[in-house]
């Protein structure tokens, strides 16, 4: 992804996530440590944590992101 692209995909997400969780998907997305399967699931995850108020959650397997 360009730097562009990058910036875009990060305003998206901070409408929908905490500033935290946008920037870890963000850097998720450019991780080609993390799968797609991976990354399918850590978002969806991130999703209930946020609609549990868990700003800092983190999916098991991104914590190096």
């Amino acid at each position: 992804m360009t730097q562009k692209e990058i910036e875009k995909a990060n305003c998206f997400l901070k409408l929908k996530y905490n500033i935290f969780h946008a920037d870890l998907i963000t850097r998720a997305m450019q991780d080609e440590r993390i799968s797609v399967g991976q990354f399918e699931i850590g978002c969806g995850l991130i999703a209930i944590a946020e609609q549990q108020n868990n700003d800092y959650f983190v999916p098991g397997g991104w914590e190096e992101v």
